[in-house]
């Protein structure tokens, strides 16, 4: 039996799981500063900067392309068709992608090992308690075109 949608829960969306990692990593740096070996911030703050423009664009994009196609991007509402074309044909996942994209570009122009190693954990958590639940979903919705997709575009990048 298919289920109805991915997630039921309208509260579990990414936003839950990235705001409160990057307060914690502000939290962490404040009270035990690191800082990120080898590179200049001359060079960490621009690149930090094209990061979280590049998320954000990236994430502003991928809705675009779900809303052309009169698909949700919000859990509790059931997918009726594949996208694939858009930012999709590049990443499964581009709203995800586009949330660690930001959260590595802070961690880069604040100059801060722990907003690294924060992005590394939300994209764990995210591809454990996001992602795959989604694969299962579209798995049974869509079948041997999901399988082909997944064989043709990345799960990240």
């Amino acid at each position: 039996m298919t289920d109805p949608v991915a997630h039921k829960q309208a509260w579990k969306i990414s936003d839950v799981v990235m705001f409160p990692a990057l307060a914690i990593a502000i939290l962490i740096e404040f009270l035990s500063p690191t800082h990120i070996p080898g590179l200049p911030l001359w060079i960490l703050l621009p690149a930090g900067i094209v990061l979280v423009v590049a998320g954000f664009r990236l994430i502003s994009a991928s809705k675009a392309t779900l809303d052309k196609h009169e698909q949700p991007s919000l859990p509790g509402t059931p997918t009726t068709c594949l996208v694939t074309d858009g930012p999709f044909k590049y990443s499964r996942n581009p709203n995800y992608l586009g949330a660690i994209s930001i959260a590595v570009g802070l961690g880069l122009a604040v100059n801060s090992l722990w907003f690294l190693a924060i992005a590394v954990m939300c994209m764990l958590l995210l591809d454990i308690w996001m992602i795959r639940p989604e694969e299962r979903y579209l798995r049974q919705q869509f079948g041997e075109e999901y399988e082909v997709y997944t064989r043709n575009t990345r799960r990240w990048l």
